[in-house]
C-alpha cells in the first residue's frame, strides 16, 4: 500500500503527463506564415509583404474549395446539422493535406494566387487562451485528486472525482482545436471534438450523480447507474450521429442530465431540513456548482440549442468551471465538505511549497542563461551560498523521509508524556507521545481496547491499545502522510506504550508515597494534638468551651480532608446545615436553609474548600452585621455548584470590615476554578459562590 503523499504524487504525475501530451499535440498542429481572420461574411488573410486580402477560395493547382468564415469557428458543434459538421472536418482535412504537401494556394477576389508555406509551431506561438483552458482543467483535476485520495470511498466522492477527470478532458481538447492556427488535420479535429463531447457528457452525468448522493446518499443505486447509462447512450447517439442535429444528439443531453442532477439538490434540501450542518454544506455545494456552470450553460449551450445568437467564446467560458472546484475547496474550510479533516490543508501547503521550489529553480535557470559574464559569476555565488542551502533545507523538510532512531523518538515521547501527566494529573500523555513520534495526519481515541498493536488498511492506519486508560488510539497517515506504517512502527509503538506504562507506574508510586506520608502526619496530629485539645476541653471554663469545641471540629475537618475521601453533595449539605444552624443559635439568628438533593460527589479538597468558604461567609454575616435572619441556598444548575448566603442588618461599613474574609473566599473559589461575588441588594448583603464540579454520579 502506497502512502498518502505517494498516491497524490502519482496522481499529480499523471496529470502532468497529460498536460505535456496536450501541449505536444497543440505543437504538432500545422502552422503557416499567414494570419487568418473573418470580416463580416468574408475570410481575410494577412500575408507578410502583401497585406490583407479577401480569400474567396483555396486551391492546390488542380482543384479548389470555397473559403468561408465558418472555417474559423472556435467550436464546430454549434453548426446546425451533423452533415455541416462533417463537411467542416472534411474541408480542414483537405486544407491540412494541401499545406503539408506544399501545394496550398490562396485565391483572392481578383483571382490572384498566393502560396502558403508550412511552418513548425513554436511553444511561444501557443496563445494565452490555450494556456488558460489547459491550466484551468489541470487545476480542477488536481483539486479532485486532493479530495479523492484522502477521502472515504463513497459514490459521491467517486462522482466528484469523475467531474474533475471529465473537466480536464473537454477543456484540454477544446484548448487544442479552438486555438489552432487555422489549419488542423480533419481526423485529429474529429477525435478532439469527440473527446470534448465525451468529457462534457461525463461531466453532466457525474455531477448529477454527485448531487443525488451528497451530503445524503440516495437510497437506491439504480439512479446513479441510470445517470452513467444515460451518458453511455448519449455518447453513442452523438458519435454515431443517429440524429440529424448536434442539438438533439449532444446539447440537449448535456442540459437534460444537468437539470436532472439539479433536481437532486431539491431532494437533498428536503432530506437535510433537520440537519443544519448538512443543509449548510448543501447550500455551499449548490452555490459553487451554479456559479461554475451557469455562465457556460447560458453563454454556450442555450444559444447553440436555440440557434438564436452566436455563442460566446467557449475558451473563456470553460474557465468558469474552475469556480466550482475553488468553491468546493473553500467549502472544506467552512463546512468540512467530504468529511475531510483540517490536515487536508497541510497537503495543499506541501504541494504548493514543492511547486514553488521547482518554479524558482526553473526561473533561476532561465535568468542564468540570459546573464552576462559578470552577472553570471555573481548569480552563481549567490545561488551557491544562499539559495541552494535554503532550498535543500525546505526540500528536506517537505519531501525527504525521516526515519527516527531510538534516541530521537525517546527524546520526543518522554517530555510530551511527562508534560501531559503533569498538566492533567491523570494517566494522560499517550496521545501527545504518539503525535510526537509518528506525526500522523489524524489521531483519535477508540472506546474499546484493541488486543494488540496492528496495522490495518494496508499501512494507512496504526492501532495502539492503551490498557491504562481503557481505550485505543487510531493513527492515520504517518509523517504527515509522507509514508505508510510498517513493522518498525509497530515495534516503536510497543516501546512508547511500555514507556507510558513505566511513567504512569512512577506517577502512581509517587502518589502512593505522598498518601502514605499524609496518613502518617494525620495519625500524629490525631494522637498528639487531638489528645491535647480534649485535655484542654475538660479544663476549660464554660465560656471558653465552645471555642475549644470549634477547634476540635476544625481538627476533625482537617483530618478528614487529609484522608482524601470523597463525599456526596447531599451528605455535605447536611453537615453544612447542621454547623450553620448551631452557629446561628449561638448568635441568636434565624436560619433559612434551602437545598436540593443531588447525586454529585465532592472530592475531599472540594468539600474542604467549600466548607471553609461557607464558614467564612457565615462568620462575616454574624460578626460584621446585626443579623437576625441568615438565608443559605445550595443549588446545582448543571455542572456548577452555587451557594448563595444572604443576611440582613447590614452596617454602613460592612464591606470594609469583612474585606479580608472576602478576599480569602475569592482566593479559595478561584483555586477550584470558580468565583466569589458580593454586593448589597435592598439593604441585604449577598455573597454568591460558584464552583464547577468535576464528578457527577447518577
Amino acid at each position: 500500500m502506497l502512502s498518502l503523499k505517494t498516491r497524490i504524487i502519482a496522481g499529480l504525475f499523471l496529470v502532468a503527463i497529460y498536460g505535456l501530451l496536450a501541449i505536444a499535440t497543440a505543437l504538432s498542429l500545422p502552422s503557416s506564415n499567414i494570419v487568418f481572420q473573418h470580416n463580416a461574411e468574408q475570410l481575410v488573410a494577412t500575408i507578410p509583404g502583401t497585406g490583407d486580402i479577401t480569400v474567396v477560395a483555396f486551391s492546390n493547382g488542380q482543384s479548389s474549395h470555397p473559403a468561408t468564415p465558418s472555417l474559423l469557428l472556435e467550436e464546430p458543434d454549434v453548426l446546425p446539422y451533423y452533415s455541416d459538421l462533417n463537411r467542416f472536418f472534411d474541408t480542414h482535412s483537405k486544407l491540412s493535406q494541401w499545406l503539408t504537401e506544399g501545394t496550398l494556394l490562396l485565391v483572392d477576389d481578383a483571382d490572384n494566387h498566393y502560396p502558403v508555406q508550412s511552418q513548425q509551431r513554436q511553444l511561444t506561438q501557443l496563445p494565452g487562451l490555450f494556456w488558460l483552458q489547459l491550466v484551468c482543467g489541470l487545476a480542477g483535476m488536481v483539486i479532485c485528486i486532493l479530495v479523492w485520495v484522502p477521502a472515504k470511498r463513497e459514490i459521491s466522492i467517486h462522482s466528484f472525482a469523475l467531474t474533475g477527470l471529465s473537466y480536464v478532458l473537454f477543456s484540454s481538447a477544446a484548448a487544442i482545436y479552438s486555438t489552432r492556427d487555422f489549419f488542423i488535420s480533419g481526423s485529429l479535429f474529429t477525435w478532439l471534438s469527440g473527446l470534448n463531447h465525451f468529457g462534457a457528457l461525463l461531466f453532466s452525468a457525474s455531477l448529477a450523480a454527485f448531487l443525488w448522493n451528497y451530503p445524503r446518499r440516495f437510497p437506491y443505486r439504480w439512479l446513479t447507474a441510470g445517470f452513467y447509462l444515460t451518458f453511455a447512450v448519449a455518447i453513442v447517439i452523438d458519435q454515431g450521429q443517429w440524429v440529424a442535429s448536434p442539438v438533439d444528439g449532444f446539447h440537449s443531453w448535456v442540459m437534460g442530465i444537468f437539470l436532472a442532477g439539479l433536481l437532486g439538490s431539491v431532494w437533498q434540501w428536503r432530506q437535510t431540513r433537520q440537519q443544519q450542518g448538512d443543509r449548510s454544506a448543501l447550500r455551499w455545494v449548490v452555490i459553487s456548482i451554479v456559479a461554475g456552470t451557469a455562465f457556460f450553460a447560458g453563454g454556450m449551450i442555450l444559444p447553440a440549442m436555440l440557434q438564436v445568437a452566436q455563442p460566446a467564446s467557449q475558451g473563456l467560458l470553460f474557465t468558469t468551471f474552475l469556480l466550482m472546484y475553488l468553491g468546493m475547496a473553500l467549502g472544506v474550510v467552512r463546512h468540512r465538505l467530504f468529511a475531510l479533516e483540517p490536515w487536508w490543508f497541510s497537503l495543499w501547503s506541501w504541494l504548493l511549497g514543492g511547486l514553488f521550489i521547482m518554479l524558482t529553480d526553473l526561473l533561476l535557470a532561465m535568468m542564468l542563461s540570459l546573464s552576462g559574464p559578470v552577472t553570471l559569476t555573481l548569480s552563481v555565488a549567490l545561488i551557491g551560498w544562499l539559495y541552494f542551502p535554503l532550498r535543500q533545507y525546505l526540500w528536506k523538510k517537505m519531501f525527504l523521509r525521516h526515519r527516527q532512531e531510538l534516541d530521537e523518538w525517546l527524546a520526543q515521547a518522554l517530555p510530551a508524556m511527562l508534560k501531559a501527566q503533569q498538566d492533567t494529573q491523570t494517566n494522560a500523555g499517550m496521545e501527545q507521545a504518539l503525535n510526537a513520534v509518528f506525526q500522523p495526519l489524524a489521531i483519535e481515541a477508540i472506546a474499546t481496547v484493541a488486543p494488540h498493536i496492528h496495522i490495518p488498511d494496508q499501512g494507512t492506519t496504526l492501532i495502539v491499545p492503551d490498557p491504562l486508560e481503557q481505550r485505543s488510539w487510531r493513527l492515520q497517515h504517518a509523517q504527515q502522510g509522507a509514508r505508510v506504517f510498517n513493522r518498525q512502527d509497530s515495534r516503536i509503538a510497543g516501546l512508547v506504550l511500555s514507556l507510558h506504562q513505566l511513567v504512569s507506574q512512577a506517577r502512581i508510586a509517587h502518589a502512593k508515597g505522598v498518601r502514605e506520608e499524609r496518613l502518617r502526619i494525620r495519625r500524629d496530629m490525631h494522637d498528639d494534638l487531638g489528645a491535647k485539645l480534649l485535655q484542654l476541653l475538660h479544663r476549660s471554663s464554660d465560656t471558653t468551651k465552645p471555642l475549644v469545641r470549634e477547634a476540635i471540629h476544625d481538627l476533625r475537618d482537617l483530618l478528614k480532608d487529609m484522608e482524601g475521601e470523597s463525599l456526596s453533595l447531599e451528605a455535605a449539605t447536611l453537615q453544612w446545615q447542621e454547623e450553620t444552624l448551631q452557629r446561628c443559635k449561638d448568635h441568636g439568628a434565624e436560619l433559612v436553609w434551602q437545598a436540593r438533593a443531588s447525586t454529585t460527589v465532592l472530592g475531599a479538597s472540594e468539600f474542604s474548600e467549600l466548607t471553609r468558604m461557607l464558614r467564612e461567609a457565615v462568620t462575616n454575616a454574624l460578626k460584621h452585621a446585626s443579623t437576625t435572619v441568615l438565608s443559605v441556598t445550595v443549588e446545582q444548575p448543571g455542572a456548577v455548584l452555587t451557594l448563595l448566603i444572604e443576611n440582613d442588618g447590614v452596617h454602613a461599613d460592612h464591606a470594609q470590615g469583612s474585606v479580608r474574609g472576602l478576599e480569602i473566599m475569592d482566593s479559595r473559589a478561584r483555586k477550584l476554578g470558580g468565583c466569589c461575588q458580593y454586593h448589597k441588594v435592598e439593604g441585604r448583603w449577598q455573597v454568591t459562590l460558584e464552583v464547577p464540579l468535576s464528578n457527577t454520579i447518577a
